[in-house]
C-alpha cells in the first residue's frame, strides 16, 4: 500500500537523522545549492529572505534588459465569445500510456487509515521551483519526459503581457481579450494576476497560423488596444492611462485542494497545526487582506467520497473545526481523482471577484487520467487562467514522475510554482523511489518549512498590490581559487554553471540547434574609482582579465552543448562594417547587430567590473532578432582566478 511504504520510509529517515544528530531538519531556511560549481571550487548562490521596499533587484528573468514597449490607450474595441484552445506538450517513462484509455480501470483494493504521524519540530521541509522563471528548463523537462501520461498543454511558445497603470504599478483583474490581427473570433480571454501578468500561448489558439494579434485590455473605465507581433519581444508592457486603486481590505481567497487518502496524514496534520500561524502572518500585511479559507478534499472512486467541498469562510475558528474533521484514509491504487477535485475547485467554489485567488494542491499521488473525464486538468487550468486563479502544486513524499509532470503543468500554466516536500533531501531526486518525492528541477531550489513557503508566496501576491512590493536580494555564482585545482578548471566549472543559468532562465525556448555567439567581454571602470594616476593601468589590467575570462567562457560554452557555437573569426571585419569598437558590445542593440552579421540567433555578452577584492561579471543572453535580454546572471570571481 502507498501509505505503508511511505511511513516505513519516514521511520528509516528519522532513525538516520537521530544517528547523524538530527541536523537536517533545521528551523532556518536551508541554503540553495543552486550553482555548486564543482566539488573543489568554493561556490554558492545567495538567496536571502525577502525585504520590503525597492531593494536590490534580482538578475533572474532579464531585469537588466531594455524596457518593454509601451502602447498608448486607444478607443475600446468590442469583445465577445468564449476562449477556445488546446494543444500538445510533455516527461520520462515510469509508466508510459495514453490519457485517452477511456475505461475506469480495475477496482482498487481498499486500504486502512494510516496512523497520523506527528510532524517533526521544524515541520515538513518544502523546496520549490518557478517553472515560469526557469522557462527553458521547464520546456526541456517536458520534452525529456514526454512519454509520461498527460493531457496536452502546448506552452512552448509564450508571450507575457505586463499590465500597468500610468505610474507603472501592476493592475490585477484587468480583462484581456486576444484576437488575430486579421479579425475573427476571440482566441483567448482572461484576467490578469496580482503582478499584472497575462500570458499568451499561440500554439494553444485555434488560429495557429496567425502572425500577429490584436490585444484589448480593460480595467475599470480605462481601455487600451495594442498590436502584438507573434515573433517579436517575449515580454510587453501594456500601460493604461489610469491610476490603480486597491480595495481596502483586499479580498484574498486561499483554497487547499487536499488528497485525503491514507498516506497523507502527516501533511494534513501539519496544515492543521499551522493554519493559525499562516493566518497570523497574513492578516498583519498591507494592504490589509480580507482572508477567506476553503478546502476541496478528494480521494478516488470506491472511497468514502470522491470530492468534498468546504466553502470559503472568513471565520478561522469555523475553518479549523472543518479541518479537525479531515482524516487520511482510503485509497488503494496510487493515482487519485485529482481532475474531479480541480473541477470543484475552479468551477464549484464561490471565489471573490475583485481580489486575489490562490489554490494549493497537496498530494503524494499521480492523477487518474483513465476515467474518460471530459473535464480534465487541462480544462481546469485554462478556466483558472481565464478567471485569474493561481494554482500552486505541492508534491509530498512518494510522488512519482507521473505526478510531478501533471503538478508542474498545472502550476506553470496558472503562473504558480511547483513545491516539493524534501524530507531532508538536497539536489535532484529520480522520483518514485521509496519515500522520495519526484523533483526534476535541477539543483536550484530553496528549502523551508511548508507553512513558511505558503506564507511567502501569499505575501508576494498581496505585496504586488502595495506600493512597496517584496524584493529579494540578487542571487549569484561565486568561485575561489582552491588547492589541487587549476585556475582553468575552476573557471570552467563557474562558467558552465553560469551558461546553464542563462539557458534555464531563458524566456525563449532554446536547444542544441540554437546558433549562439559568445562576444568579447567588455569592461567597466572600478567603483569606487582609484586615484587618477592609476586609471590607465587599471583599465589595461581589467582589459587583460576580460580577454582571459572571455576565452574561458567560450571554452566552457563549447563543452556544455547547450547551443551550437557560431565562430566569430570575422568579428573585426563585422565591427569595422558597423563602425563599432569592442567597448560598444555592452549595448544590447549594437551587440544584436553584430550577432545578425555573424549568423547567430542568440548572443552571450558580458561586462567585467573590479569590485574591491573580487571581480564581478554580468552575463546576458540576448535574442538577436529583437535585441531583448532573455536571461541574465552574475558571477563573482576571486582576484587570484585572473591572470
Amino acid at each position: 500500500m502507498k501509505w505503508a511504504t511511505r511511513l516505513a520510509w519516514k521511520a528509516s529517515v528519522l532513525l538516520a537523522l537521530m544517528i547523524m544528530g538530527g541536523g537536517i531538519f533545521s528551523c532556518s531556511s536551508a541554503p540553495s545549492p543552486k550553482a555548486a560549481v564543482g566539488t573543489s571550487a568554493a561556490t554558492t548562490t545567495s538567496v536571502p529572505p525577502a525585504t520590503p521596499g525597492p531593494a536590490a533587484s534580482t538578475t533572474r528573468g532579464g531585469d537588466a534588459g531594455p524596457a518593454a514597449p509601451e502602447y498608448a490607450a486607444t478607443p475600446p474595441a468590442a469583445t465577445s465569445s468564449p476562449a477556445p484552445g488546446t494543444s500538445a506538450s510533455t516527461k520520462e517513462t515510469k509508466s508510459a500510456g495514453s490519457m485517452d484509455s477511456g475505461s475506469g480501470g480495475p477496482v482498487p483494493a481498499s486500504r486502512s487509515a494510516a496512523p497520523v504521524s506527528v510532524p517533526t519540530q521544524s515541520g515538513l521541509k518544502a523546496g520549490y521551483s518557478d517553472d515560469n522563471e526557469q522557462f527553458n528548463l521547464f520546456v526541456s523537462f517536458l520534452d525529456q519526459y514526454h512519454e509520461v501520461p498527460h493531457v496536452p498543454l502546448d506552452i512552448q511558445e509564450r508571450i507575457v503581457l505586463k499590465i500597468q497603470d500610468s505610474e507603472g504599478k501592476a493592475l490585477s483583474n484587468a480583462l484581456v481579450s486576444v484576437r488575430s490581427s486579421n479579425g475573427g473570433p476571440e482566441l483567448a480571454r482572461g484576467l490578469s494576476y496580482a503582478d499584472g501578468s497575462f500570458v499568451l500561448y499561440p500554439l494553444e489558439y485555434q488560429d495557429m497560423k496567425a502572425k500577429a494579434y490584436q490585444v484589448d485590455v480593460s480595467w475599470q473605465d480605462s481601455r487600451i488596444s495594442m498590436p502584438v507581433d507573434r515573433f517579436g519581444p517575449r515580454t510587453l508592457t501594456a500601460a493604461l492611462k489610469t491610476q490603480r486603486s486597491v480595495a481596502t481590505p483586499l479580498p484574498v481567497d486561499l483554497l487547499f485542494i487536499l488528497d485525503t487518502t491514507g498516506s497523507m496524514g502527516e501533511e494534513i496534520e501539519r496544515l492543521r497545526s499551522t493554519i493559525e500561524i499562516i493566518d497570523a502572518n497574513l492578516t498583519a500585511l498591507k494592504p490589509v487582506p480580507a482572508l477567506r479559507f476553503g478546502m476541496v478534499l478528494y480521494k478516488d472512486k470506491y472511497d468514502e467520497y470522491v470530492t468534498k467541498d468546504i466553502p470559503f469562510t472568513s471565520d478561522l475558528a469555523a475553518f479549523q473545526r472543518e479541518l479537525d474533521e479531515v482524516s487520511a484514509d482510503g485509497g488503494g491504487d496510487d493515482p487519485e481523482d485529482l481532475q474531479s477535485a480541480l473541477k470543484d475547485a475552479v468551477s464549484g467554489m464561490n471565489w471573490n471577484r475583485t481580489g486575489i485567488r490562490l489554490g494549493f494542491i497537496v498530494t503524494d499521488a499521480s492523477a487518474h487520467l483513465d476515467y474518460g473525464q471530459t473535464y480534465t486538468y487541462a480544462t481546469a487550468v485554462r478556466e483558472a487562467k481565464a478567471r485569474g486563479i493561481k494554482l500552486y502544486s505541492i508534491g509530498a513524499g512518494g510522488l512519482p514522475i507521473e505526478g510531478e509532470y501533471v503538478l508542474r503543468q498545472i502550476a506553470q500554466y496558472t503562473q504558480g510554482k511547483y513545491i516539493f516536500l524534501t524530507y531532508g533531501e538536497t539536489g535532484e531526486s529520480s522520483g518514485g523511489a521509496e519515500g522520495s518525492v519526484s523533483h526534476h528541477t535541477g539543483s536550484n531550489f530553496t528549502a523551508d518549512k511548508l507553512e513558511a513557503v505558503i506564507i511567502r508566496f501569499v505575501k508576494e501576491e498581496i505585496s504586488r498590490q502595495s506600493d512597496r512590493p517584496l524584493q529579494y536580494d540578487e542571487s549569484y555564482i561565486s568561485a575561489q581559487r582552491v588547492p589541487d585545482e587549476t585556475r582553468e578548471a575552476t573557471l570552467g566549472k563557474l562558467f558552465e554553471a553560469a551558461l546553464q543559468d542563462l539557458s534555464d532562465y531563458s524566456t525563449l525556448k532554446l536547444g542544441q540547434q540554437t546558433r549562439c555567439a559568445i562576444l568579447p567581454i567588455s569592461t567597466a571602470a572600478p567603483s569606487p574609482a582609484p586615484p587618477a594616476g592609476d586609471n590607465a593601468q587599471d583599465a589595461k589590467e581589467l582589459a587583460t582579465q576580460s580577454e582571459y575570462f572571455g576565452s574561458q567562457l567560450t571554452l566552457a560554452a563549447s563543452r556544455t552543448r547547450l547551443f551550437t557555437l557560431v565562430e566569430r573569426k570575422d568579428l573585426q571585419s563585422v565591427l569595422h562594417e558597423l563602425e563599432l569598437q569592442l567597448s560598444g558590445l555592452s549595448d544590447d542593440s549594437a551587440a544584436a547587430k553584430v550577432g545578425k552579421l555573424l549568423g547567430a540567433e542568440v548572443l552571450v555578452t558580458g561586462i567585467l567590473y573590479r569590485a574591491g577584492d573580487q571581480y564581478e561579471l554580468f552575463l546576458k543572453l540576448i535574442r538577436v532578432e529583437t535585441s531583448e535580454v532573455l536571461a541574465a546572471t552574475k558571477a563573482k570571481l576571486a582576484l587570484n582566478l585572473g591572470l
